[in-house]
């Protein structure tokens, strides 16, 4: 039910890239979690998305662009101090086949959720990619690509996606928002990135004077997208940057604890484990060494539930 690769944590020095992603998340939740549980924890490598999948949400035009290096560079935001293109022994382009292949775990992250209850993705979540459009660091959809794709190949049909993440799910809200088979719910920063939000079937705004309030308004959230919206499946997105000791510099408008942190995922696993409803979680935004332990702590709840 635990979907990760050792090539989750990509070289990116090799790419000329030095930006605080923390790619080791997985790695270091699958070692923990092996250490505690054993043997009962496996993980399965997944395969890559084909182009195919993509152009399930994102136009020919826009994939098109990707084979541009500059294309990559305004995605990742990357600044001259971020970026040395002399350092580089491989082009930005060929971060293609990576995105792809963490893609594809989403992917079957929601096939294994949809057979066996519960599966994580341990990476994935690029809730920002539009369309026709890679931004806030996300190239590929590959939460919507991997909700059609179970749609198309008639896995599930009605899908509620919860996002936690610090910023708004904006690209997943443009994606679905004349599609009555996905209700989207987001939680998220009032003040923070994006600055033009989009219009999700269920926003949270949180404003930084209002943390304390957070997990009474996101069990508040749930209860409602559960009296308009059944689904067949939930998509988890569970971005650790509202933490406190998150380091990107745009985060720092919730900085939620970590009690406040475990107590934010527990919910919402917990809610879907007691209804019955499949859950594929990903991993989503998180930056610096510390938010991994978010990470292990939804994760170690999510095989809890499913042992």
């Amino acid at each position: 039910m635990l979907i990760h690769s050792p090539r989750y944590n990509t070289p990116l020095h090799e790419f000329g890239i030095n930006k605080p992603f923390a790619l080791d998340r997985g790695t270091r939740v699958q070692q923990k979690l092996a250490a505690e549980f054993g043997d009962r924890i496996t993980t399965i490598e997944p395969n890559p998305i084909t182009v195919s999948d993509a152009l399930l949400v994102h136009t020919a035009e826009y994939l098109q662009t990707l084979r541009n290096p500059t294309t990559w560079r305004e995605i990742f935001e990357l600044n001259e101090a971020e970026y040395d293109p002399t350092s580089a022994s491989r082009p930005l382009n060929e971060l293609f086949d990576d995105i792809a292949f963490k893609s594809g775990g989403t992917m079957l992250a929601v096939e294994l959720a949809l057979r066996k209850g519960l599966a994580a993705n341990l990476g994935g979540g690029y809730h920002h990619a539009f369309p026709s459009e890679g931004r806030g660091f996300c190239v590929l959809h590959d939460i919507a690509i991997a909700i059609r794709s179970a749609q198309k190949r008639d896995l599930c049909r009605r899908c509620l996606v919860v996002d936690v993440d610090f910023h708004q799910g904006d690209g997943t809200a443009l994606i679905f928002r004349d599609d009555d088979s996905v209700f989207t719910l987001s939680i998220h920063s009032a003040e923070g990135w994006p600055e033009v939000k989009q219009h999700s079937d269920l926003d949270i705004e949180i404003l930084s004077s209002e943390t304390a309030s957070y997990i009474e308004r996101l069990e508040d959230g749930l209860k409602t997208a559960l009296k308009r919206f059944s689904p067949d499946l939930v998509m988890f997105v569970a971005g650790s940057d509202a933490y406190e000791l998150d380091v990107l510099p745009g985060s720092a408008y919730l900085k939620l604890s970590l009690a406040q942190m475990k107590k934010r995922d527990e919910l919402v696993l917990d809610t879907f484990a007691r209804l019955g409803v499949p859950l594929a979680m990903v991993y989503a935004g998180g930056y610096g060494p510390d938010v991994w332990e978010v990470h292990y702590f939804a994760t170690r709840r999510l095989v809890e539930l499913a042992l």
